[in-house]
């Protein structure tokens, strides 16, 4: 795709998973991260 960004609240709201462990999976496979 070309998307700029993404939105992922739902995923942080319910607490699925850390921001900082998500930072980390997406910048381990190439991904832009911006917060």
């Amino acid at each position: 795709g070309k998307a700029d960004a993404a939105l992922a609240a739902s995923v942080f709201h319910y607490a699925s998973y850390p921001v900082p462990v998500v930072k980390e999976y997406l910048r381990s496979r190439g991904v832009n991260v911006r917060i």
